[in-house]
């Protein structure tokens, strides 16, 4: 039984993310009642969790993106390419971010 609360937890806090990151777009897109529309209903917590997905996500896809061009990695190389290969190489880096679930999600390319 917790393990599906859980499950249906992360749903949500997904789903949730995908609608304020949408909001954001439209309303800083010309489209303020649009975007608004869609997270007005949205409780306050779920609204700061979203908000910190979001930003993790960010943040991660910035050390990635730093990672990939400290490592002058070609532009047909995937990440998820030069993160294996440089930690099987033993770069300490790269297995932090590894560790971290760089690879989760939208993260694999």
């Amino acid at each position: 039984m917790v393990g599906k609360l859980r499950i249906k937890f992360k749903i949500e806090a997904i789903d949730n993310a995908c609608l304020v990151a949408r909001a954001a777009h439209l309303m800083t897109h010309g489209e303020f009642a649009e975007g608004y529309s869609l997270i007005r209903d949205m409780q306050g917590s779920d609204f700061l969790t979203a908000l910190r997905m979001l930003a993790e996500q960010e943040a991660m896809v910035k050390k990635l993106s730093d990672f990939k061009e400290k490592h002058k990695a070609e532009k047909s190389e995937s990440v998820a390419a030069l993160l294996t290969r440089a930690a099987e190489e033993g770069d300490e880096e790269a297995i932090s971010l590894l560790a971290a679930g760089a690879l989760e999600g939208e993260f694999e390319n």
